[in-house]
Order: C-alpha cells, then sequence, then structure tokens
C-alpha cells in the first residue's frame, strides 16, 4: 500500500492493528480462496507488491513458498511485516526479503529479475485512485499494469468500490455484473441508487479497477468492514498464462 494518510504510515498501522477482529472474516475468506487458486503445483517465488505489514494476508498463504520478495514505498512496511509474519515463514524455511520499493514503477524490471515468480497485488491497484483525478489516466496505468503482466501468473485483491453502510455489505458473485456501469461510474445518481439494495448508502467511491481483469478471469467479492458503518467493496482474480 501506498505510505500516505490513507493506506500507510502510523495512522494507517495503527487503525489496522486495533481492527484485525473486524477484518477477520474479510482475511480469512481471502485465505481459502487464495489457497484454491495455488494449490495445483509448488510454489517458489512470490512478488508481494504493496505489501504494507501485511495486515490482510494469511501465513499460511505465504508459508508455501520457497521465498517471499515483499515490496511497499511506506518506510515502515518491512519492519512490520517481518515483525508480523517473519518468525512464521522462518519457521517453514521461506525466504522472507522486503524492499521499500515502488513497484509499480518498477515492475518490468522485477518481473525480469524473477522470471519464475508469481505476482500477487495485495490491495495497492484500487489506491491508483487517490494518486490521480484524472479517471482516464487511472485506468490507463491499470491497463499498462496488466499488459506488462501479460505470460506471467499473478493475481490481485483490491478495492472496487468503498464507502459508507447502513448494515453489512451484501455481495453475490454477480455484484459486478449487476450494477449499471452503462450509466457510468458510481458518480452517477443511477449506479449510487442501485448500491441501495446493497445496504450502501451515497456517495460511494468508484476505485476504477473495473478493468483489472479481463472477462475470462473469474472474480471473487469480498466485503470488507473496514470501520464501522463504511465498508469496502474487495474483488480477487487470479490470471495464469
Amino acid at each position: 500500500m501506498f505510505s500516505s494518510n490513507l493506506s500507510g504510515g502510523p495512522a494507517w498501522h495503527w487503525q489496522a492493528w486495533r481492527s484485525q477482529n473486524a477484518w477477520a472474516p474479510t482475511v480469512n475468506a481471502l485465505e481459502t480462496w487464495l489457497f484454491a487458486q495455488t494449490s495445483d503445483a509448488p510454489r517458489s517465488s512470490l512478488l508481494l507488491i504493496g505489501a504494507s505489514a501485511g495486515w490482510m494476508m494469511p501465513h499460511a498463504w505465504l508459508c508455501q513458498f520457497k521465498e517471499v520478495h515483499t515490496f511497499d514505498i511506506d518506510p515502515m512496511a518491512a519492519r512490520l511485516f517481518k515483525w508480523r509474519h517473519g518468525s512464521k515463514l522462518r519457521a517453514k524455511g521461506v525466504e522472507l526479503q522486503c524492499h521499500t520499493q515502488n513497484a509499480l514503477v518498477d515492475l518490468p524490471s522485477l518481473l525480469n529479475s524473477h522470471p519464475k515468480a508469481s505476482v500477487f497485488f495485495d490491495n495497492v491497484l484500487g489506491q491508483l485512485r487517490f494518486n490521480n483525478s484524472e479517471i482516464h489516466s487511472v485506468e490507463k496505468n491499470i491497463d499498462r499494469i496488466r499488459k506488462t503482466l501479460k505470460g506471467r501468473e499473478w493475481g490481485s485483491v483490491h478495492d472496487r468500490m468503498s464507502g459508507p453502510v447502513s448494515g453489512a455489505l451484501t455481495l453475490s458473485p454477480e455484484s459486478e455484473e449487476q450494477w449499471p456501469q452503462a450509466s457510468g461510474h458510481l458518480e452517477i445518481e443511477e449506479a449510487q441508487k442501485w448500491l441501495t439494495s446493497l445496504q450502501a448508502q451515497s456517495p460511494w467511491l468508484d476505485h476504477l479497477t473495473g478493468g483489472v481483469f479481463g472477462k475470462e478471469t473469474p472474480i471473487y467479492n469480498l466485503a470488507w468492514a473496514f470501520k464501522p458503518q463504511y465498508w469496502h467493496w474487495l474483488q480477487a482474480g487470479w490470471v495464469k498464462p
């Protein structure tokens, strides 16, 4: 995650630490889904991009890799990731290397340096919305990342939408197909009205990640109780070459 007030730095890590019980159902669901994607073959190396302290990453899934490389521009991330996951990875013989680096910018060189590694974007692609207010530029950047990964095994979990709720957010496998995309992004009134069926309350934010995966990639929808009365709709997908 990026080292902003939204997803990095002391305030973010304090909130994440305090929220672990509330976030546990989402982490557990993500763990089950991750194992289902990577259970077919032994794992050698993982590039975990936007790792932060690994607040959403399950220990057991990381332990199936022989080596894990984490990347985050937050200067606190590497130390906290080692604090949370280091001893468990060492106990399983997993080599852990944590890098303070902008892996999204350096992605081509990282892929060249780790030609057999799987790549996972840990709740980072949805943050690109906050680096650039121009919708077209954000979507173009996401498209560039997707094309750079062509031929590689990779996955991502990221914000699809977020906002206030009147109750527990209700999602289904068909949620992405059901919202009125023809009317534009979530700022459009028609789309905001549709969200009330999910117990969402206007206004909700579109994180512009609708183009991360191609239509051939199955998408897994997760509801994340980010904080009281404010939830995130996460989407996860895994791409195999």
